[in-house]
């Protein structure tokens, strides 16, 4: 039987590979590492116990770093582990430094590496997120693209297109496998909100928590707030960097501690629109119908935005203010509304069949030379 090896180590890693890894499970020997890339697993236990998720066979424990500390920390603790278990195919997920390492300590050892979620970009190299989802395309064998835009970006790379497979997003089978389960959250209870009500806030990228922006994203969403409610479950990136720079949110906004994933989805789902700078956020709330106003000046889910769903707001507070007074007045949310975008399910099957298809023609013969 091939062993597969799945790297993880942030909690959308967690929630998009999570209809992936049963299927890995009944179909290979399968392997599971937690890097710790943001928490220790145990912060993440409880998102592997909402999804059904086996523990990890093995946790890093690398932690929050510099991006050179947080790769060398991953690279060093993960090349030991790759030479004893010798995995016939490493599978990583997206654009974080987690599945950078991943992909590259495989890599470097001739261990294919199948790169979910693969072609999509911002077009932006100041995004740490853009240079190593760029990276990992290039140097993984079996690219599984979301849409037709991310397989023409990697056509337009000089990736072959026998590398290349459009499978649809697993965002969309883990949000659908996921709402059955939204009925045993209380969080709308335990909040005291009503729905339809109120606006759901993510806001932790990197760029939009420095200096330069946060004071003036935070005071649009504080002019926001006199005439929405809005609740906000603040990312530690986020609280880490207003205490630095001495910020505080307005008192009418109301601010809760991370939530699980289940919880945040109910959260997401009751949401009379969503403000956020999450590209995971972006493919949920499409695919639970809430309009979007993403708080960044791109996005690598354009085709949610030329449909008409989501809006695209930019970080600056004039940007913010303009898109807002359109896209979440009564005729602007309607509009969004009006526009469903059918986004297809089964990526997972299609991702697990293919790394089988791979595995099968491909095995490599000489591998760690």
């Amino acid at each position: 039987m091939f062993r597969v090896l799945t790297m993880l180590g942030t909690r959308p890693e967690i929630i998009k590979l999570s209809p992936l890894i049963p299927l890995l499970r009944e179909r290979f020997d399968h392997l599971l590492v937690h890097s710790g890339q943001h928490y220790s697993y145990e912060m993440d236990a409880r998102f592997f116990a909402e999804l059904d998720l086996p523990d990890p066979n093995a946790v890093l424990n690398v932690g929050s770093a510099s991006h050179g500390e947080q790769l060398a920390r991953i690279l060093s603790r993960l090349e030991p582990i790759l030479l004893d278990w010798y995995p016939d195919a490493v599978v990583v997920q997206g654009d974080t430094n987690t599945a950078l390492a991943g992909g590259l300590a495989a890599a470097k050892l001739n261990i294919p590496v199948v790169h979910v979620e693969a072609g999509c970009r911002s077009f932006n190299r100041a995004m740490p997120e853009e240079l190593n989802r760029v990276i990992v395309d290039h140097l993984s064998s079996l690219l599984c693209a979301p849409d037709i835009c991310s397989v023409d970006h990697l056509r337009a790379e000089g990736i072959p297109d026998s590398q290349i497979a459009m499978v649809g997003s697993t965002a969309i089978d883990a949000c659908t496998r996921s709402r059955q389960f939204m009925g045993q959250s209380s969080i709308l209870d335990d909040l005291k909100l009503t729905p339809g009500d109120y606006l759901l806030l993510t806001l932790h990228r990197a760029e939009n928590t420095v200096p330069e922006l946060l004071p003036g994203i935070l005071s649009a969403l504080h002019a926001l707030a006199e005439d929405h409610t809005i609740i906000f479950p603040v990312h530690p990136r986020t609280a880490a960097a207003m205490t630095a720079q001495g910020l505080k949110v307005s008192g009418r906004i109301r601010t809760c501690t991370p939530l699980g994933y289940i919880d945040m989805l109910r959260l997401l789902s009751a949401a009379r629109a969503v403000l956020t700078d999450s590209g995971g956020l972006q493919e949920e709330a499409a695919v639970l119908g809430v309009p979007a106003l993403i708080l960044r000046n791109e996005t690598e889910w354009q085709k949610l935005v030329d449909a008409g769903i989501h809006t695209l707001a930019g970080n600056r507070p004039d940007s913010i203010r303009m898109a807002a007074r359109v896209a979440l007045s009564d005729e602007g949310l309607n509009i969004a509304r009006s526009r469903p975008l059918r986004l297809a399910e089964g990526a997972s099957e299609r991702i697990c069949a293919l790394i089988a298809d791979l595995l099968a023609d491909h095995r490599p013969l000489a591998r760690f030379v």
